[in-house]
């Protein structure tokens, strides 16, 4: 059960840190799917891309000029992998293309691959239909409550739900998210740590309507004490710092520049006997220098 649920964590978080594997394939997909919304000259040509990547085609170079990518870029034996196929089908069920809907709602789980060898790609077909369900509601109380009722659903878009409830603030909807949690995981130190993630993003969002804000807020000197709980204290931090790269804009970027600043300054205060505190902002900066949006350490 545990390596299965930790396989649907890694789909429904699959726009995570920028040290993954498979980040250049990740990053070309990326760029497609921006073309892939109502307005954009090349709209059907990048959903056709995103399609042919999901069931595993060639894509011919014209495609690929017509997105804005050099012919051959997305040729690579990488782009057949499950994972990566999964992660088209998920951008294709962010775009607000009508095709785009009924494109998911014309296939099946039988579609993009068996069983047997693509669990990734059927899981990630049941959270694409209906993230882009929930793309279409009106307002955010009928997202919430869409969402709410998605974590009662036995597929792997209960955890993306879940995790979208945990990522809006949305405190009212604990119980629906401890539920899902407690029906996944058996023992009390596999659940705390998913509940206490989800409690610890909801308080940094909910009271915040800025979300550069309220991330940056977080990511400050103040919340660079070690806790009793190491491992949710650096889940938080990493979880802030993916948030802030994901949104590409000159306000988010500045936030994570400064917080770069911010780790340095602590580094350099610390005695050689805080071993632990040290290797605690360490593994922080690791993380921050592993990214394109701060500047590199002289």
């Amino acid at each position: 059960m545990k390596r299965s649920l930790t396989l649907l964590l890694s789909l429904v978080l699959l726009c995570g840190a920028t040290s993954m594997p498979l980040a250049l394939e990740h990053s070309l997909i990326d760029r497609v799917a921006v073309v892939a919304k109502v307005g954009a000259p090349a709209a059907s040509a990048a959903l056709l891309i995103l399609e042919n990547i999901t069931f595993g085609r060639i894509t011919d170079a014209d495609l690929e000029v017509k997105v804005g990518l050099t012919p051959g870029q997305l040729r690579s034996p990488n782009f057949q992998l499950p994972s990566v196929r999964a992660y088209a089908l998920r951008r294709i069920g962010e775009s607000n293309l009508p095709e785009a809907m009924e494109f998911l709602q014309g296939i099946t789980p039988d579609d993009v691959g068996s069983e047997a060898c693509c669990t990734a790609l059927r899981s990630a077909l049941q959270i694409a239909v209906r993230q882009a369900q929930f793309n279409r509601l009106p307002d955010e109380l009928a997202k919430i409550r869409f969402l709410e009722d998605t974590t009662s659903e036995r597929s792997a878009a209960n955890w993306w739900a879940a995790d979208e409830l945990c990522e809006r603030g949305s405190y009212r909807s604990l119980p629906f998210v401890t539920a899902v949690i407690r029906r996944s995981y058996s023992l009390p130190q596999d659940i705390k740590p998913e509940e206490v993630f989800c409690e610890g993003r909801m308080s940094i969002i909910a009271n915040q309507p800025d979300r550069i804000r309220a991330l940056g807020s977080f990511l400050t000197s103040k919340h660079l004490t070690v806790g009793q709980n190491v491992s949710n204290d650096r889940r938080l931090i990493q979880w802030a710092i993916d948030r802030l790269h994901q949104m590409k804009s000159p306000r988010a970027d500045a936030e994570l520049q400064r917080y770069q600043k911010e780790i340095e300054a602590e580094l350099e205060k610390l005695p050689e006997s805080a071993d632990r505190h040290q290797e605690f902002l360490l593994s922080i900066r690791r993380s921050l220098d592993q990214s394109p949006w701060v500047p590199r350490r002289k």
